[in-house]
């Protein structure tokens, strides 16, 4: 019997039976389904949550800070460890300069961490900032970009980021605002007025600026710094948002600036203005994939390191379970689908008796019925993945269409799940093996029908 003639009879048997073959269908068809969303939702899933923790976390970056448990020793004097740059635990230039030439090391950002002081502009506004010593031209390594301005190491410049521009105001102002409210705190008039001057923006382009902080000899009197200009205003970080942007507040100038500054407003003699150390300092890598071996480098100089890998690692585990899951759905799925063709094929096998009686008198051998029942549970395999693959596509424009719905102001868009053709023949794939493994035990069972007997009681 050629293959022609033998899928012939099973495409006959298949429009001949249409209530079974759609219950076999629908099974199938389900089960491929949930098995394609099942793959393409957890990829979707990790591309999004990659992607999140990228703008928020910074996968590729390495926070590299001072290792406190550890001291050079000695006191006071000044060892042959520390007078060449190498102090054990401390963070100093010849060992940036030695995590600069590591291998995938992209650039390294030094920072000199200041307190939290009063910046005043030349008009009187003021507002509580960080001021942060580092290389300005290494900002733009590290995703920041400019919106006025550019980078300058010349001392007196710095640069502020888009949460210093606002909440400028005159202290009088505020004090007198204050006051009010403390009098009348239900006014919601006098509170809307003070959101609205905490919340206004300020040009600080090309203006001078000045530092204030408390005197450390006596913490009743305020010392102020010599006049910086602002030579850049940077951007909204890409992935932010910018209600809570406006309260991050900060100052980045040169590092000999901000040692100035130490001297002038902290009585820093000793330390790191003194030394040349650093509090901390960021390293950018090539690729996330080098992070780890980066770390292990920089901690061999005694030096402490931090990233955001676990997150990756933490969210990584979350998503095999939720796989996982999706994956036994679709599996149980497709178990129910095939008892449904077993049973659906054995009562097709008992009202064809006749039929494979008669091939075997024609001289039909056991393989071509054999054949002609898996070829027919394999034809339903291969109808049923492909109505599962359309229903795949139609639940997932409803996903989309409630994730749109739920996720609408979430930062950087809602979450879209795609369905990537290359996971399309692994559903047909299933569907058919499971639609032929379903028809073996079937077509075992016709193939052992006694022709005579049949025939007899025919």
């Amino acid at each position: 019997m050629r293959t022609v003639d033998v899928l012939r009879m099973a495409w006959g048997q298949i429009i001949r039976r249409k209530v079974v073959t759609l219950l076999c269908m629908a099974g199938l068809a389900i089960g491929c389904a949930a098995l394609i969303i099942a793959l393409n939702v957890g990829k979707s899933v990790q591309t999004y949550t990659e992607k999140t923790l990228n703008e928020n976390y910074r996968m590729d970056e390495i926070t590299v800070s001072p290792n406190e448990g550890i001291s050079s020793g000695g006191g006071g004097r000044k060892t042959g460890a520390s007078s060449s740059g190498f102090d054990r635990g401390a963070l100093t230039p010849r060992k940036l300069e030695v995590i600069r030439n590591l291998p995938h090391v992209v650039s390294v950002a030094p920072m000199l961490k200041l307190d939290y002081m009063e910046m005043v502009t030349s008009d009187g506004r003021s507002s509580g900032v960080e001021v942060i010593g580092t290389e300005l031209a290494s900002l733009r390594d590290f995703g920041f970009r400019f919106a006025q301005g550019a980078p300058s190491e010349m001392n007196g410049a710095a640069v502020v980021n888009y949460g210093a521009t606002y909440g400028l105001v005159d202290p009088k102002v505020i004090q007198q605002m204050q006051e009010k409210l403390s009098e009348d705190p239900y006014n919601d008039e006098l509170l809307q007025q003070f959101m609205d001057l905490m919340s206004a923006p300020a040009d600080l382009y090309q203006n001078q600026i000045q530092f204030k902080s408390p005197d450390p000899a006596d913490m009743t009197k305020m010392r102020t710094s010599t006049s910086l200009r602002v030579m850049g205003v940077l951007k909204l970080q890409e992935g932010t948002n910018a209600n809570n942007a406006m309260y991050d507040k900060k100052v980045y100038v040169s590092l000999d600036t901000a040692r100035m500054l130490q001297d002038q407003l902290q009585n820093s003699e000793t330390g790191s203005a003194g030394s040349g150390r650093l509090n901390s300092a960021l390293v950018k890598v090539e690729d996330k994939k080098y992070v780890a071996q980066v770390e292990q480098q920089i901690q061999r100089l005694t030096l402490r390191t931090e990233s955001n890998l676990f997150q990756e690692k933490a969210m990584s585990e979350q998503l095999d379970l939720y796989r996982k899951a999706a994956m036994g759905i679709g599996l149980f799925v497709m178990m129910l689908a095939s008892l449904s063709i077993i049973v659906a094929m054995i009562m097709s096998t008992h009202q064809r008796r006749k039929q494979i009686g008669v091939m075997k008198v024609l001289g039909a051998n056991l393989w071509q019925i054999r054949e002609m029942f898996i070829v027919e549970a394999a034809l339903l395999g291969l109808l049923g993945g492909t109505v599962g693959i359309v229903i795949a596509f139609l639940a997932v424009d409803q996903v989309n269409a409630l994730l749109a719905s739920q996720m609408m102001s979430r930062e950087g868009g809602p979450m879209t799940v795609v369905i990537e053709l290359s996971t399309l023949p692994a559903g047909m794939v299933f569907a058919v093996v499971v639609g032929v493994l379903a028809g073996i035990y079937p077509a075992i069972s016709a193939s052992r029908t006694n022709a005579l007997r049949v025939i007899k009681s025919a």
